[in-house]
């Protein structure tokens, strides 16, 4: 016998600020902010790299997040580029390598 589920869009936000799901989201960042802290100082930028962490706030309209970010006032500047800063994508890279260990 199959098992019918229909999802009720009217509890996502429920879902979204749900102990469970904050927890996810902050797992997620505690593993991008070394992979970035890392990048950072392999490119001799070790301010940038201690200036990196994980930062977890709530959207107006509800939704929690956790983000990496570089708290610099030039940090814009190192990860887009300036006309007399190259484009170092440092954060972005980070976020999308992943290293899955194997266990």
């Amino acid at each position: 016998m199959a098992i019918r589920f229909e999802f009720d869009p009217r509890v996502t936000g429920e879902i979204m600020r749900s102990a469970p799901v904050r927890k996810a989201l902050k797992t997620e960042a505690d593993k991008i902010a070394p992979v970035a802290r890392s990048i950072a100082r392999s490119e001799g930028l070790e301010e940038f790299a201690r200036s990196i962490e994980v930062v977890e706030e709530t959207r107006p309209r509800g939704r929690p997040t956790a983000a990496v970010v570089a708290d610099r006032e030039d940090a814009e500047a190192d990860e887009f580029g300036t006309s007399s800063t190259p484009r170092r994508r440092i954060l972005g890279r980070a976020a999308h390598t992943r290293i899955d260990r194997i266990s």
